[in-house]
């Protein structure tokens, strides 16, 4: 991969291509072991893997033209069972995942990212916010956030963690999308940013005092956000609002589970 790699767009004649990797990288979490599945990726949804309903909803989209998994050796990869390549990264950190999935696409133009617990997850909504990508072409980074007033309504009995910003309450969704331009150059910058995510001190230190005590009296808007983003990233930043609220469904406790295990049963 080159740096500075031009993005192809609609309007030069050619289709930007965009490689989809589900990660399912790293040991399991509290739920996968409370239940005794070697992943969580692995929990059963009425009789298939979660993964499954996220492979076959990214399948079903004509705009992904890749779809890989990313999965450690001592994790998830030996038991899943699929069609889709399992690349197993050297480490099972989220870094170690992002580089995997970024040498093995390419030959993509971005590199879109999904979690593996998001079993609602439509070819509609992967769909809105491939095109959403594909209408900033000169955005290197992009993530999904859904309102939350959208996802309470879909699903009133879920709590979602959200944040409150001048614009009102948002979830994060199971999306992000980087275009090779973006993964050749910052991704020192994309992996200071992930590994400061569970420390409120280095958080800080990233982000600013200021810009976090604003964040906590709901005083910043997406706009002061984005700018933020692009300011420690390096790069064009785009928020995608979908306005299907299946992106921003995860499970991550055992209400969640067994509302999937509800959905799952008429699927």
């Amino acid at each position: 991969m080159e740096p500075d790699t031009p993005i192809m767009t609609e309007s030069d004649g050619a289709r930007a291509r965009f490689g989809a990797a589900i990660l399912a990288n790293g040991p399991p979490d509290s739920l996968a072991g409370e239940l005794g599945a070697p992943h969580k990726a692995l929990i059963d949804l009425g009789g298939r893997a979660m993964i499954d309903y996220v492979t076959d909803a990214l399948q079903a989209c004509e705009e992904i033209d890749r779809l890989i998994i990313v999965a450690h050796e001592t994790g998830a990869a030996p038991h899943l069972q699929t069609d889709v390549p399992v690349i197993r990264p050297r480490g099972q950190g989220f870094d170690d995942a992002i580089v995997a999935a970024a040498h093995e696409l390419s030959d993509c133009d971005y590199v879109l990212t999904c979690t593996c617990d998001a079993p609602m997850l439509t070819e509609t909504a992967i769909r809105h916010f491939v095109t959403s990508c594909r209408n900033s072409p000169g955005a290197d980074f992009a993530y999904g956030i859904v309102k939350g007033s959208v996802v309470k309504g879909a699903y009133p009995r879920t709590v979602r963690t959200t944040v409150d910003l001048v614009e009102g309450r948002f979830v994060s969704g199971c999306f992000a999308a980087m275009t090779r331009r973006f993964l050749d150059t910052n991704m020192d910058r994309l992996q200071a940013a992930f590994a400061a995510r569970k420390s409120k001190i280095a958080l800080g230190r990233l982000l600013g005092w200021r810009f976090v005590g604003k964040l906590l009296l709901r005083r910043l808007s997406l706009v002061s956000i984005v700018r933020r983003a692009e300011e420690l990233l390096g790069c064009e930043a785009l928020v995608v609002i979908s306005p299907h609220a299946e992106i921003a469904f995860d499970v991550d406790k055992l209400d969640d589970l067994e509302l999937a295990r509800q959905w799952a049963a008429g699927h």
